[in-house]
Formats: structure tokens, C-alpha cells, sequence
């Protein structure tokens, strides 16, 4: 078992994140042609207008395979990625060939393919084939998940806060330091006036003991 776990935690530490665009550049895949290893991640990052990513095969293109495969679902973005993103884990190195169904998308030549095969058929032959074909897009989503786009997550917002808390040290030690200087102020002042006082009363005292003697002939 701890064998297994080791072997898992070094596939993870391993495996690559690929990322595609959608849409980003007119009805394409940027890039169309990835290669990826089991374990990898690939996430789609989606750019205005409506797009989706689904999984055919090379000789039914832009018809969604039915079973285990990948469907995105239509993501829609209205200025630069989309605030979410599809992301999928490759399970097998076998080519996967995945199109856009909006419509007029795929016949477009809107497809990519993951671990194109080293011979035979080609990114080419299928939007070639999907060229006369109509798109068809599955309302659920599988073969992967919607999540967060991290490419998309601003960190405007932890500034204002750190940028706050740095301003409250800074008043705290303002205080903290106004607080030691009033202390320090009011201690001088407070030690002169009890100095003051002593001086005082010993002067008193003095003039005590020397009327005591000419008060008591006085009155004697």
C-alpha cells in the first residue's frame, strides 16, 4: 500500500497542465494539436462568444461519442476568458478528437485532436470531413468539470486588504508610539511637580525650627 501511495504522489508531482484557447483566435483551438501523457490536465480557457469542446470520432466528426467521453457544454465569455474554464485529466494515450458543435462551428474547421496517431489520419482529414457536417452539442456536462479560471482569478482584491492591514499596523504603531511619548511627556512633568512639592515642604520645615525658639520667649 505505501508503495502504491508513493507511486500515486510521483504520478501527481509529475503530471503537466496543458492549456488551450477557445475561440481566441476566430472558430479555433490555439493550440489544435496537443500531446499529453495519462495523468496530464488539460484545461480550456474560453473567449468571447459561445464555444463548447466535445469528443467525436475521426470518422464521425462533429457528432459527440456516446458513453465516456468529454463534453464541455456551451461557455460563454463577453470580454477576454470566460470567469470558468473546462478541465479535463487525460486517462489514455489513444488520439482524441474533439470539435466545437455550435453551429457552423465545426464545419468551420473548429476541432483539435490530443495524441494525434504518428500516421493515418490526420487533424486535416477530420475538418476536412467536418466540413459538409452540422455540429451537435450534449447538455450535460462529463469527461471532466467546470471550474474556477485560474487564468482568470485576479489578485486586485488581496491588495486593498493587505494594502488595509498595512495602513492599521501602521496606526496601531502611530498610536502605540504617540502613547509611549505622552508617557514619557507626562513623567517628567509629574516627577518635577512632586520635586516641587518636596522643595516646599522642607523650606517650611526650616522656617519652622527657627520661629519655634522667638514664639515660645514671646509668649512665655
Amino acid at each position: 500500500m505505501r508503495s502504491y501511495t508513493l507511486l500515486s504522489l510521483g504520478a501527481l508531482a509529475s503530471a503537466a497542465t496543458i492549456d488551450v484557447n477557445v475561440g481566441q483566435s476566430g472558430l479555433t483551438y490555439s493550440p489544435d494539436t496537443v500531446q499529453a501523457a495519462v495523468g496530464d490536465i488539460v484545461n480550456f480557457h474560453f473567449y468571447p462568444g459561445e464555444h463548447a469542446v466535445t469528443q467525436s470520432t475521426f470518422d464521425s466528426p462533429c457528432q459527440p461519442v456516446s458513453g465516456n467521453a468529454i463534453n464541455s457544454g456551451v461557455i460563454n465569455s463577453n470580454s477576454g476568458q470566460a470567469s470558468t474554464m473546462f478541465s479535463m485529466t487525460v486517462n489514455s494515450t489513444d488520439p482524441i478528437w474533439l470539435y466545437c458543435g455550435q453551429v457552423g462551428h465545426c464545419a468551420a474547421g473548429m476541432a483539435m485532436v490530443i495524441n494525434a496517431p504518428s500516421n493515418g489520419n490526420t487533424l486535416d482529414a477530420y475538418k476536412q470531413a467536418a466540413s459538409s457536417q452540422s455540429g451537435t452539442i450534449p447538455s450535460d456536462v462529463f469527461g471532466g468539470v467546470i471550474v474556477a479560471n485560474v487564468d482568470n482569478a485576479g489578485s486586485s482584491s488581496s491588495s486593498p486588504a493587505g494594502s488595509s492591514s498595512a495602513t492599521t499596523s501602521a496606526a496601531s504603531t502611530t498610536a502605540a508610539t504617540s502613547s509611549s511619548t505622552a508617557s514619557a511627556s507626562a513623567s517628567p512633568t509629574s516627577n518635577a511637580a512632586s520635586s516641587s512639592f518636596g522643595v516646599m515642604g522642607l523650606e517650611w520645615s526650616l522656617v519652622g525650627t527657627l520661629l519655634a525658639p522667638a514664639m515660645a520667649y514671646i509668649f512665655s
